[in-house]
């Protein structure tokens, strides 16, 4: 990348909101840690992606001096501030850095094993190596309703089994079907065991 940006006037906008959620002894790569690159760099995180309290959509931008300047007179206009007491209880619980130095861990146990429990079942895994979601392919369940468009299955799944997913076609521009849904894993484990318990019925 830096090749390919070097001798031009190009920024880079790198969204880094997974970086705590990389597995198997993988390593993530921040722009930050390229000096050449992060000179150039808007570096963005979120808070919530990283403690999976999305709803309280707390994020952050780090760039150097000179275009955090330029970035903030796009922001203003752009985003009302971030509710103040879940501002001051983030900057409480990061002075931990225990928090989030174990993170990696953490979402790969809770990885392993929501997939340990659906190997037992008729869903085909797809590769889970930087997110908390698991994606599968339901087609093989062999049942009625697995003849259903992703977002009708996962009506079903939800009203009829107890289980919520997310359609894969719904972040499509134009609706796409390959029989993929995806899974959330950042739960609770007893969350996790009776979802588990319900999926491994169909």
């Amino acid at each position: 990348m830096a090749a390919l940006v070097r001798n031009t006037s190009a920024l880079i906008l790198s969204d880094e909101v997974y970086e705590h959620m990389v597995y198997d002894d993988a390593m993530h790569h921040s722009v930050a840690s390229h000096p050449e690159l992060a000179a150039r760099s808007f570096l963005v995180s979120s808070f919530g992606k990283t403690f999976h309290v999305t709803g309280w959509k707390v994020g952050y931008v780090a760039a150097p001096p000179s275009l955090s300047k330029e970035f903030r007179k796009v922001h203003q206009f752009n985003v009302f501030a971030v509710n103040t007491p879940m501002q001051y209880g983030l900057a409480s619980y990061l002075l931990d850095a225990q928090h989030y130095l174990n993170l990696p861990a953490f979402y790969q146990a809770k990885r392993d094993f929501f997939r340990a429990g659906l190997s037992q079942t008729k869903f085909k895994l797809l590769p889970t190596l930087g997110s908390y979601f698991q994606c599968a392919d339901y087609s093989a369940l062999g049942i009625p309703q697995a003849k259903f468009n992703e977002a009708d299955f996962c009506k079903w799944l939800t009203t009829e089994v107890g289980v919520a997913a997310i359609p894969v076609s719904a972040f499509y521009h134009q609706a796409t079907d390959s029989g993929v849904i995806r899974f959330c894993f950042a739960k609770q484990e007893q969350t996790l065991t009776n979802a588990l318990q319900r999926l491994q019925t169909l």
